[in-house]
C-alpha cells in the first residue's frame, strides 16, 4: 500500500523552497532580511560557521552571489562553489 502523507510532505517542501537570504536571516536571529546588513562580528563569524556547513549545490548561483553582494559588497562569481568561499571569507573578515 502506498504512503499517501509521504507524497504530500515531498510535494509541500517543494513548493516552499527558501532563498538563500531568507534562509540566513532566519539563521542569524533577524527580523528582517535588511538586519543582516548590521550584524556584529560574532553575529557575522557564526554565519559564516553555519555556511560552511552549506554545500554549493543547496543554492543557485544567483543565490549565492546576491548573498554575496549584499553582505560583502563583492562581485559576483563564476560558480557557486567560489561564491559560496567568497561569502564565507568575506564574513569571517571581521
Amino acid at each position: 500500500m502506498r504512503n499517501v502523507n509521504s507524497d504530500r510532505s515531498v510535494k509541500w517542501s517543494m513548493m516552499f523552497k527558501m532563498d538563500l537570504l531568507d534562509a540566513l536571516t532566519i539563521q542569524a536571529d533577524c527580523d528582517y532580511l535588511s538586519d543582516l546588513k548590521h550584524l556584529n562580528d560574532w553575529q557575522k563569524i557564526r554565519l559564516a560557521r553555519e555556511l560552511a556547513k552549506v554545500p554549493a549545490d543547496a543554492a543557485a548561483l544567483k543565490e549565492w552571489n546576491d548573498a554575496l553582494e549584499y553582505l560583502t559588497g563583492a562581485q559576483p562569481c563564476d560558480n557557486a562553489e567560489q561564491a559560496r568561499a567568497a561569502l564565507i571569507a568575506g564574513l569571517s573578515e571581521v
